[in-house]
């Protein structure tokens, strides 16, 4: 219970933090940056149990939409590259088509994949779940910028996108271990023990 808590602060302390993070080297990455509320979402995924993971989803989408889809009145003002989609031409991509609560069921489902490698974290092995945390990271701009186009009608993947998408995901997956060792230390301080039974199927012949 106090591992959960203390997740859940140090997830909103991310959001907090993420308003100092600049992109990095902007001109060359297309305003790559790296995105810590998502990525240590996808992180705290691997150790909390799936209510708790589901509860960050919402939590983590109503603050993400909450903070960077544009209302309304802003939405023609509004561009990818403050919200960080994966867009090559900011300025004419905005994301006013994108309704609130989109963040959520991306949020769960791509959490609910990174459920699968909590054996592996519990063991401290974290090879697979850094790839995983790349694998989501990489999945959620993509959905992002595939929803845009499609509500627009028209698809286009330009050079540009690919070069930002690959330069989030690399971020993503160097900064993931820190966050994956930060849980492991507060589960050891808080007796926290991360318990994986997968799926059970019981037959009593009754």
């Amino acid at each position: 219970m106090i591992f959960n808590a203390i997740v859940l602060m140090l997830m909103l302390l991310t959001f907090a933090v993420q308003e100092f993070i600049p992109p990095i080297m902007p001109d060359t990455t297309h305003y790559a940056r790296l995105f810590l509320p998502a990525v240590f979402f996808f992180a705290a995924s691997v150790a909390v149990p799936f209510p708790s993971m589901l509860m960050l989803a919402l939590i983590t989408g109503v603050l993400w939409d909450v903070r960077y889809l544009p209302m309304a009145s802003d939405a023609g003002r509004a561009d990818g590259a403050e919200l960080g989609m994966t867009l090559a031409d900011a300025a004419t991509l905005s994301t006013g088509d994108l309704r609130f609560g989109y963040s959520i069921l991306v949020f769960g489902l791509l959490g609910a994949i990174m459920q699968g490698v909590r054996p592996l974290f519990k063991k401290g092995r974290l090879e697979l779940p850094v790839l995983m945390v790349g694998f989501a990271t990489s999945g959620w701009l993509l959905i992002q910028y595939l929803l845009m186009t499609l509500l627009r009608g028209s698809i286009h993947f330009p050079t540009a996108m690919w070069l930002k998408l690959v330069t989030d995901t690399m971020y993503a997956m160097f900064f993931s271990p820190i966050m994956f060792l930060t849980l492991h230390v507060l589960a050891r301080v808080t007796n926290y023990e991360i318990k994986y039974d997968g799926l059970r199927y019981r037959y009593d012949g009754r």
